[in-house]
């Protein structure tokens, strides 16, 4: 959700369920599943989402549908499901697997929110492919000696190291997470190595990252020309010379998320 009519979508979206929740000739069950909404994604915007959703069943549409609250809803009508890992989405179902058995389970819905992080817009793909951006694809690509998609311990903790210097958010990652070092990143919940491990994840798809990489761009553009003959960034993996500018290195100011009512929650830089 990155738009206002985004916003206006939801809502209506939210609305049509509980209209569609009290047509007649439905079971029970058929009703409790379009009052069913999932919320993918447990960060801060999910959290804030979740209490903001409550408020508004609460406070608005059990006023306007009271034969809706008779549903039997959930203490607080909110359950948290972790470990899981969505595999697909349908119109009224989403299926699930758990990340550590992999064991697979479905939830019917009425509405699925997906609120993981914010993603690169269109444009600003093409402008870093128009510039010749490296991107850590890149990286891992040459890194991935037996091309199998992902790395094992050992091409890991090859590129590693180069991955800190030209992506220093990696090092954001892991404080974020409370690991002491990089390499924790290959252990499971048991603290054991994995296998393998894949690309996603070293970027806070938060809005203060991206608000930070807006300043950051800004100064690239102001000192283009200065940086053509001065460069500062590190060398490249692929040509010859140096980057002409330092990577992008976000500083985390903490994290914030309304709970509904007089309620919140917080993470400070130093927690």
């Amino acid at each position: 959700m990155q738009e206002f009519e985004d916003a206006q979508k939801i809502c209506v979206g939210v609305i049509d369920c509980f209209e569609k929740a009290v047509l007649l000739g439905l079971t029970e069950e058929e009703r409790k599943a379009n009052l069913h909404f999932v919320l993918v994604g447990g960060g801060p915007t999910g959290v804030e989402f979740a209490a903001e959703l409550h408020d508004f069943f609460q406070e608005d549409l059990f006023k306007l549908y009271p034969g809706v609250k008779d549903l039997k809803f959930r203490s607080d009508g909110i359950e948290v499901l972790t470990g899981r890992r969505v595999v697909s989405v349908t119109d009224k179902v989403i299926n699930m697997k758990l990340k550590y058995t992999g064991e697979h389970s479905s939830i019917s819905h009425g509405m699925v929110v997906w609120s993981t992080g914010v993603g690169t817009r269109p444009v600003i793909m093409d402008f870093m492919e128009q510039i010749g951006q490296e991107d850590i694809y890149t990286i891992f690509d040459a890194a991935d000696t037996d091309k199998s998609g992902t790395l094992s311990v050992d091409e890991f903790k090859e590129v590693i190291d180069d991955i800190i210097i030209r992506y220093p958010q990696v090092d954001l990652y892991v404080k974020s997470k409370h690991l002491l070092e990089v390499t924790d990143l290959l252990k499971d919940a048991m603290g054991n190595y994995k296998n393998e491990v894949g690309i996603e994840g070293f970027m806070l798809a938060l809005s203060q990252v991206a608000a930070q990489q807006g300043a950051y761009l800004s100064r690239c553009f102001n000192l283009k020309q200065h940086m053509k003959e001065n460069p500062e960034g590190p060398l490249r993996f692929q040509g010859s010379g140096r980057h002409k500018f330092n990577p992008f290195r976000c500083k985390h100011f903490g994290q914030f998320a309304p709970l509904g009512g007089d309620q919140a929650a917080a993470e400070l830089p130093e927690d």
